[in-house]
């Protein structure tokens, strides 16, 4: 409905200015035909170019200043397959930090081998944030050597 009223405004207003233009011609006008011309071209090229750049301006600002407010973002590290303590140090080196989420007493891995990670390997997500992570064990004692200090 809007868009309706706004086309026929632009409609109506251009029908006046050509019609304008038209009169200025007819009557010999020149030199003011030259004159609206001039400023209408002037119009346009402040409202077809200039504003357009200047609010494009403000946002691509506003978007940089937005992006430098974010913090610091790294990529998960790949710790599956990993002894718990390995995997540890490369959490540690991408500025992460790693949380035993479960012991799994039912896969044949060796003791302290991660076997799932969440987030997973690639996402990028703010430094400091934990990775959790399910550690393959075989008895009870094992669970406290993979266990986080």
């Amino acid at each position: 409905m809007r868009i309706n009223y706004f086309l026929r405004k632009v409609k109506l207003t251009m029908r006046f200015i050509l019609g304008v233009l038209w009169g200025y011609y007819i009557q010999g006008r020149k030199r003011l035909l030259i004159v609206t011309l001039t400023v209408f071209a002037m119009l346009m090229l402040l409202f077809c170019v200039v504003l357009p750049a200047i609010a494009l301006s403000i946002l691509g600002l506003d978007v940089m200043r937005e992006r430098a407010s974010r913090p610091p973002q790294t990529s998960v590290p790949s710790l599956i397959g990993l002894n718990y303590e390995t995997a540890e140090t490369k959490v540690g080196e991408s500025n992460l930090n790693i949380r035993i989420l479960a012991h799994r007493y039912d896969v044949p891995n060796e003791p302290c081998t991660i076997i799932f990670q969440t987030p997973q390997t690639g996402e990028r997500v703010s430094y400091g944030t934990f990775v959790g992570v399910v550690v393959s064990n075989r008895d009870g004692d094992k669970a406290k050597q993979c266990s986080s200090h």
